[in-house]
């Protein structure tokens, strides 16, 4: 079930990264989205996943909640506005996967794992009761297909935290 372009933020939607953080997205920044960003809400409409919603004063930003980012460059091909940046990595967010993951508590899941194309995910086995779900960071692309698969909501995009 798609949402519409003119869909509104949800509360839980607008605070889907870390500490509150907006994932505005692929390809732009904070400071592109303010310097440029008319709000015509063009990249909205035209995201066939339907994971850019209208958020503060209708600049786009992401909700993993429904779908993944599969790259598409619809974005970026809608908005008439220098606010795309293909020449710069499309994000630095990636999975994070909090202690309410359910393998904590020996129920068995891999919907993350099952759901991540490129293999980010790595389930272990001889971690835990029954098993462990760690994130490659090399491989990571933030696309948050995990996202919307995890259930039990123990998944959020944020920025790599530099050990």
């Amino acid at each position: 079930m798609g949402r519409s372009g003119s869909q509104e933020l949800s509360r839980r939607a607008l605070f889907s990264g870390k500490h509150g953080a907006l994932i505005r997205p692929p390809w732009t920044s904070e400071t592109s989205i303010r310097n440029a960003c008319t709000g015509c809400g063009d990249c909205v409409a035209a995201c066939p996943e339907s994971i850019l919603l209208n958020g503060p004063a209708n600049t786009p930003v992401v909700s993993f909640e429904n779908g993944e980012c599969t790259f598409c460059e619809a974005c970026v091909t809608a908005c008439k506005e220098p606010v795309f940046d293909l020449g710069k990595a499309a994000w630095t967010i990636q999975a994070e996967i909090s202690d309410t993951c359910v393998l904590n508590i020996g129920i068995s899941c891999r919907l993350c794992t099952d759901n991540c194309e490129v293999e980010a995910l790595v389930f272990d086995l001889s971690q835990g009761r029954v098993g462990n779900v760690s994130v490659n960071r090399d491989l990571c692309n933030g696309c948050g297909a995990c996202v919307a698969a995890c259930t039990f909501s123990a998944i959020s995009m944020t920025e790599p935290q530099n050990d």
